[in-house]
């Protein structure tokens, strides 16, 4: 007969088990609980940073809280710049992380101004001398001439890296010490493809499928650096983990000269969209041909990245990336599967030339 004591304590055993797994369980899906000592601000927590950011900063452990303009991704609403700080962001803050951003190349440059330097202003009320402030800004923020310093717009490609350019001006000479983040290209992330919104470059397989380009303005042997977004969040939160820098640090996080060329990307893209058309019946793309910039691309539906199909220097990276070759198969998809106008477009019957079948 088993002894009813060995039978409790075996009972308690297999609770411990089993309890020990449904922990490991919750927190390889939501993290540790948050650390009231690591609290974090993410502005601009409903774009593309900004969202993939707030969900790794909670599994990471952060006591994370967003704010955005409508307050969408379940954050606080702040419309930077337009009011004060609501109460509920009226904290002390370990860490403040500015993502908010409008990636509009084709602004006024006053309304560029309002939208990505006075935000970052109306931070002031939250910052301590124990904040640590990491300003997402662009790799691109140097313009023409390599540098952030020109305020003459005739040293940028366009308003948007103007306006980045003077909030880190901005940056340094109020909040500093601070660590400024430069991306490249931001696509989505390396396990699905997705993205919180679709723009720049996104443009690209949209205008693919749909038919609405029969050519590519640009250099073929143009670098395309991309970088996932999940790798801009990452390194984000591991500077998130460490002490502020004595002064002003600055980290470019991309491909460099291992960034694919515009041929390599116009191929992969265009691979990649006939294998989805081809699933589903549809005709398969035309070749496109990339060919030197002329007068009547300046107002085509790539008009806005024509600037950065002719970069045959390499951008200056301190932070490599794996390649991302491998993950163009997976962010077309995504796209292709998520863009709201190409589904209605692929309900509809329109051809990828946009003839109607």
């Amino acid at each position: 007969m088993t002894d009813p004591r060995q039978l409790v304590v075996q009972a308690h055993e297999e609770f411990l088990v089993h309890l020990s797994r449904t922990h490991a369980a919750y927190l390889r899906l939501h993290g540790p609980p948050p650390d009231p000592g690591r609290s974090m601000l993410v502005t601009g927590a409903s774009g593309v940073v900004g969202a993939e950011l707030m969900e790794r900063a909670r599994r990471r452990g952060w006591d994370a809280v967003g704010c955005s303009a409508g307050g969408g991704n379940a954050s606080v609403a702040w419309p930077m710049g337009d009011t004060a700080p609501p109460p509920a962001l009226r904290r002390p803050w370990s860490v403040i992380v500015h993502a908010a951003a409008r990636p509009r190349f084709d602004l006024p440059p006053e309304t560029a101004r309002r939208a990505n330097v006075r935000p970052l202003t109306a931070l002031a009320p939250l910052m301590s001398s124990q904040t640590h402030l990491i300003h997402i800004s662009t790799a691109y923020a140097t313009g023409w001439t390599g540098s952030i310093e020109s305020t003459d717009l005739a040293d940028y490609r366009n308003t948007y890296e103007y306006s980045k350019a003077e909030a880190e001006r901005v940056a340094r000479s109020r909040y500093a010490p601070l660590t400024i983040v430069r991306p490249s290209i931001v696509v989505g992330r390396r396990s699905d493809g997705a993205v919180a919104r679709l723009s720049g470059p996104y443009i690209l397989p949209r205008v693919f499928a749909a038919g609405l380009v029969t050519d590519i303005a640009g250099d073929a042997s143009a670098f395309i650096d991309l970088v996932p977004v999940c790798d801009v969040a990452e390194c984000v939160l591991d500077i998130a983990g460490t002490p502020p820098p004595p002064d002003v640090r600055v980290e470019t996080i991309g491909l460099g000269v291992n960034a694919p060329r515009l041929e390599e990307v116009v191929t992969l893209v265009t691979g990649a969209a006939n294998r989805w058309l081809a699933e589903r019946s549809a005709p398969a793309l035309p070749r496109f041909e990339i060919v030197p910039v002329q007068e009547r691309h300046r107002t085509s539906v790539l008009a806005p990245l024509l600037p950065y199909l002719t970069i045959t220097r390499p951008l200056p990276i301190t932070r490599h990336i794996e390649p991302v070759t491998p993950l163009v198969e997976t962010l077309v998809r995504w796209v292709l599967e998520n863009d709201p106008e190409l589904a209605r477009q692929h309900r509809a019957g329109v051809t990828p030339r946009g003839e109607s079948t």
